[in-house]
């Protein structure tokens, strides 16, 4: 009996997907819908009051994002309990969840005021922040969301894959599979690129 039943996992799933895809509009936003894996993170600095506030609320719902696949995680690692390294691959789930929720509210709480003090500061000070806020942003999305998360992402997914393929519905097994190679390429091109 698993204790969170299909239905619970499917509406966090769902949930899930619709929080991060809005958070993912709202960091575009304050980027100025620039593309790719990362922006330049001047760019961002430099969005002033409206990218501080788009940053801040997008890092909010994206955290929420992240703590909403936890049910799911339980969910899969009941559903599939008979699957080798079952246990393996919740843990790898739970690692998503604590990784990407601590990126997302690092940025919630640093970014915002950083942005806010950049637009105020003149000269030497807003020369300072510069480096401060690339670390930040280089720390927090191209460390933690880029680099460590896309690993227990790709287990996650590719050991769910691999446990659903028996009993699961083809087109599960299929976009686990997608979203698994596809983490497991963002990892490998950032260990390899940084």
């Amino acid at each position: 009996m698993s204790p969170v039943s299909s239905r619970v996992a499917i509406s966090f799933a769902a949930a899930a997907f619709a929080l991060e895809l809005v958070a993912g509009l709202m960091y575009a936003a304050a980027a100025g819908f620039a593309g790719g894996l990362s922006v330049d993170p001047t760019q961002l600095l430099g969005s002033g009051p409206t990218g501080a506030a788009l940053i801040r609320w997008g890092s909010v719902i994206d955290m929420f994002g992240y703590l909403s696949l936890a049910p799911v995680v339980v969910y899969l690692r009941a559903r599939y309990a008979t699957a080798s390294f079952a246990d393996l691959f919740a843990a790898a789930g739970l690692a998503v969840v604590v990784i990407g929720s601590i990126g997302a509210a690092t940025m919630a709480t640093a970014a915002p005021p950083m942005i806010n003090d950049f637009a105020t500061a003149t000269g030497a000070a807003k020369q300072a922040l510069v480096p401060v806020f690339a670390t930040l942003y280089r720390t927090v999305v191209l460390g933690l969301w880029q680099t460590l998360e896309t690993i227990p992402w790709a287990v996650w997914l590719l050991g769910n894959a691999l446990a659903a393929r028996r009993e699961g519905p083809r087109r599960l097994v299929l976009i686990l599979v997608v979203a698994g190679v596809l983490n497991a390429a963002i990892a490998v091109y950032r260990l390899v690129a940084a």
